[in-house]
């Protein structure tokens, strides 16, 4: 079993990090799923991670509650979801299960973690280290029955220009699939916004119309077009 202790010693191996919901495969590893949904009865699942290398590859797990401010990802590290096992190596062509298990879940809000899967570098004959390791952050939301988010956006003009400003005041998160304004295309923007959260995107100093794409926990998506100095626009997706 490759220890901790290894990883220390060889941190200055180069890094690939990635959010695994962009990376299903990443680097001959393949995961799935990319993002764990649990509830408050239903809470275990698994995760299967699968070595499509030549070589053997080791991963370690560390487990972050996450929450948001202002758009910004908080994440704080927490016993609250168990991860077994916590450090494994899995062979070339095969896979490992990790199973997952949270202790304390809300029976109002939802909670989210991020699962981070660090690969364990690996060491060549004469002390070389061997290529790129992966850094992949899984989400887990465990959600109460039957609760959903609540999507809130208006766009207005500031003295550093327009601002589409979301909150989403339900009880689990949004994903934002994505923004674009009609004058300037895309916008970059968070994947997900959390329950209780709320963001301010900067929009192109020329936007004055904007097409909002978003899905609720079950996956249904609703679009939206927010026009910039309108009134709030309010979408419940309970």
């Amino acid at each position: 079993m490759v220890r901790r202790a290894l990883f220390l010693f060889l941190v200055a191996a180069p890094i690939m990090a990635m959010d695994a919901a962009n990376a299903r495969e990443a680097g001959g590893i393949q995961i799935s799923p990319v993002m764990i949904a649990m509830s408050t009865e239903r809470n275990i699942a698994s995760l299967r991670v699968r070595n499509g290398r030549d070589r053997p590859v080791a991963f370690e797990v560390e487990v972050y509650e996450w929450r948001q401010d202002g758009g910004r990802d908080v994440l704080t590290p927490s016993t609250d979801l168990l991860v077994a096992p916590g450090v494994f190596e899995i062979s070339s062509e095969s896979e490992q299960v990790v199973r997952l298990g949270v202790l304390a879940a809300s029976a109002r809000q939802e909670r989210a973690f991020r699962i981070l899967l660090r690969e364990l570098p690996t060491q060549r004959e004469g002390g070389a280290v061997l290529g790129f390791t992966l850094e992949l952050s899984l989400p887990v939301f465990i959600a109460p029955v039957e609760a959903r988010g609540s999507l809130q956006a208006q766009a207005e003009s500031s003295a550093w220009g327009p601002v589409l400003m979301l909150a989403n005041t339900g009880h689990t998160h949004v994903r934002l699939i994505s923004i674009e304004t009609a004058e300037a295309g895309g916008v970059r923007a968070p994947r997900y916004l959390l329950a209780g959260a709320a963001v301010q995107i900067p929009l192109p100093p020329n936007a004055r119309t904007i097409r909002l794409l978003s899905a609720d926990i079950g996956g249904a998506e609703v679009e939206r077009i927010v026009h910039v100095g309108r009134p709030p626009q309010r979408l419940d997706l309970r």
